[in-house]
């Protein structure tokens, strides 16, 4: 369940982050679909923590460095991801193609940290991104980390299955056979399910009871070109997770 107060702290950030410029009080309110009175008292009080500022008369509000600073410090001493980059660096590298860790927020997919390929024409995502858990290797490898219990459950809960695109399997009876088979391969595909022209492998695993994967993403001419290598250096990458850590 969704704690009022916090969604629209967070509605207001993804909003600067939207139009990057500052806004008066009353269309904040208006985009975040905040009450006038309860937006109004939400942003006095990130003012007085210091992360909005009014930078002139009636010109409204915008952020503070406050916030990129609290957020860079947060980061740079996150654990998990700072154990995945190098890993994640060297996926990359010896495929070509955008490697990325993810693991589930609720019954969708979120990447953790995301190492773009170098090469033009790639896929492109960011950290804190969101995908359907039906519509990607990254949500097959988590489903089929999962316990079966676990993942009949999680798969009710995304009843009915929407699609993303056309590619997108939205046959329950589908989706489970094609995640039991990832399971017995090692690995998971999806070709054009959450974006068009994209293709995807990932290796699901269990970090202390919670499911993590590690991803591959890109062009899917080149990547089902290159599939058999990909899934090789996948393979080893996941290899080199300290075992250790896979609970």
């Amino acid at each position: 369940m969704d704690v009022k107060t916090a969604v629209r702290v967070f509605d207001v950030i993804n909003l600067f982050a939207e139009v990057r410029q500052p806004m008066i009080y009353s269309e904040i309110a208006r985009r975040t679909e905040i009450p006038l009175s309860s937006c109004h008292a939400l942003l006095q009080t990130m003012v007085a923590k210091g992360y909005l500022y009014a930078p002139g008369v009636k010109a409204g509000y915008y952020p503070t460095q406050r916030l990129l600073h609290v957020a860079r410090d947060i980061c740079s001493e996150d654990p998990l991801t700072l154990l995945f980059q190098p890993l994640l660096s060297s996926l990359r590298d010896a495929t070509g193609e955008t490697a990325a860790l993810a693991t589930l927020a609720g019954n969708r997919v979120v990447y953790l940290d995301v190492m773009e390929s170098r090469q033009k024409i790639r896929y492109s995502d960011e950290p804190g991104g969101f995908m359907y858990v039906h519509a990607s290797a990254a949500g097959k490898a988590l489903l089929g980390a999962l316990s079966v219990d676990a993942r009949r459950k999680l798969l009710d809960s995304c009843e009915p299955l929407s699609a993303s695109t056309d590619g997108s399997v939205i046959d329950r009876k589908t989706l489970e056979i094609e995640v039991e088979q990832g399971v017995k391969n090692g690995w998971h595909r999806s070709t054009g399910e959450n974006v068009e022209d994209v293709a995807g492998l990932a290796r699901g695993f269990l970090i202390h009871g919670e499911a993590f994967a590690l991803v591959l993403g890109g062009p899917k001419a080149r990547l089902l070109k290159n599939e058999q290598r990909a899934i090789e250096a996948l393979l080893d990458i996941y290899g080199q997770i300290p075992p250790a850590l896979l609970a």
